[in-house]
């Protein structure tokens, strides 16, 4: 979580620092940009829980995420491109390695990675949520909108893995 409000914190330096023209709807950016790092975290942290779980239902979950998140990039990108809203490099770019799920292994990490990702899914599910309701693009509306279903399947899959694997004590 820290590492989000640090890289979330970047991006909006670097957005602040460079004057653009203004966005007619900055929400929309705001979303795309927070959607976009979501999308990259999960990513990067699905590809270690791919490597390193130690349970083949945790790996597979991983790999899910790589695979449905790395989807929901492209199309949030060309989204973007299409309805003319500047996304700073920041937010499109891989974000650095969770160190504790990096140094983490065996029942460590899968305890580490379920619960960043039960939190993780909460925060995005809750944010999709809003703006498919209260958002002002259409667009992006419907984007939102489309990806709740599949993030909502994330959810409820890995709070099963929290319930099955509740009993997992760090070490």
């Amino acid at each position: 979580m820290k590492k989000i409000i640090m890289l979330l914190t970047a991006v909006m330096a670097v957005h602040f620092a460079h004057a653009q023209a203004p966005d007619p709807d900055t929400t929309a950016r705001h979303f795309i940009i927070m959607a976009s790092i979501g999308n990259l975290q999960e990513i990067n942290s699905g590809k270690l829980a791919s490597q390193k779980a130690s349970r083949p239902d945790v790996k597979s979950f991983g790999q899910m995420m790589v695979t449905d998140h790395s989807g929901a990039e492209q199309k949030l990108l060309q989204l973007a491109k299409t309805q003319g809203y500047q996304i700073p490099a920041a937010a499109t770019m891989t974000p650095p390695p969770d160190l504790n799920l990096s140094k983490a292994s065996g029942d460590d990490f899968d305890r580490l990675y379920i619960h960043a990702m039960v939190t993780g899914h909460r925060n995005t599910v809750m944010m999709f949520q809003n703006y498919a309701i209260a958002g002002k693009d259409p667009k992006v509306k419907a984007f939102a909108q489309q990806m709740l279903p599949t993030l909502k399947q994330h959810l409820e899959a890995i709070k099963a893995l929290d319930e099955k694997y509740k009993n997992l004590v760090a070490k």
